[in-house]
């Protein structure tokens, strides 16, 4: 009797575990394989380089792409060489988020660039898109993995992107931010953290603000912590902020 209860025990594990081998391969995120013109940083962390580097001012400087260089790149590889600036997580640095970013597009031509495609919001969207928070590394690579959908979800809120989508397109990409940050919210706690889902959720806030949904407009006009949310992505350790966001994002349409 005892053998008979270990056996099924043992051939429970083993089912168990090939649910899980079988759930992991399903789950592989659908990311675009690094389009061929992606421009190569020559000097980045990492380097002997770089590590002579000694001012801010310096390491803006040798991320620049050759001008030359620069206007021949596909949209998909600016994007791609966007994503890999080596002074992108620099959009942390600020007080405020938005201002973080702000200030580490203007300071990279390639974000100048990328503004002026009128695909470059599309190409985004789609790169976006086919990113599945579910989908996570080994445990070591996880802190930098979380940050990827913030700097995407950073970059896409910005008005000049916002501008470049029809209305029906911005919608979709509500839905998608908000299925984004159900996605994130099991792993708040171990990978994406309160910030993981407060960036997903700007996206909703920055698109209802744009297309000046009545109800959420109110909303921030009557709620200062909502508006600072909005403005700056502060939420003055007030997460029912992002409860409000995302209620409005559900009756969005």
């Amino acid at each position: 009797m005892r053998y008979g209860f270990r056996l099924l025990s043992f051939l429970f594990g083993v089912l168990v575990c090939v649910a899980c081998k079988k759930e992991e391969v399903f789950c592989v995120p659908d990311v675009p394989a690094t389009p061929r013109d992606t421009y190569v940083f020559p000097v980045r962390p990492g380097t002997p380089a770089w590590a002579a580097l000694t001012t801010s001012a310096q390491m803006v400087a040798v991320c620049q792409v050759p001008a030359t260089t620069l206007t021949g790149i596909s949209t998909e590889g600016l994007v791609a060489t966007c994503l890999a600036y080596p002074l992108l997580p620099d959009i942390l640095l600020a007080n405020s988020l938005q201002q973080g970013t702000r200030a580490t597009l203007a300071n990279f031509n390639g974000f100048e660039e990328l503004r002026q495609r009128p695909t470059a919001a599309a190409v985004l969207v789609e790169r976006y898109r086919r990113l599945h928070p579910g989908c996570l590394p080994e445990p070591g690579q996880r802190g930098a993995y979380s940050f990827t959908f913030s700097y995407l979800e950073m970059i896409i809120a910005q008005e000049e992107y916002l501008a470049q989508l029809t209305a029906p397109q911005r919608l979709a990409l509500l839905r998608e931010a908000v299925a984004k940050y159900n996605e994130k919210l099991p792993y708040e706690v171990d990978v994406y953290g309160l910030f993981g889902l407060k960036t997903a959720l700007f996206v909703t806030a920055r698109i209802m603000l744009r297309e000046q949904y009545p109800p959420f407009v109110a909303a921030v006009a009557a709620n200062p912590k909502l508006a600072d949310f909005v403005t700056d992505v502060q939420l003055h350790d007030d997460p029912q902020t992002l409860s409000l966001v995302l209620e409005h994002a559900k009756q969005f349409n």
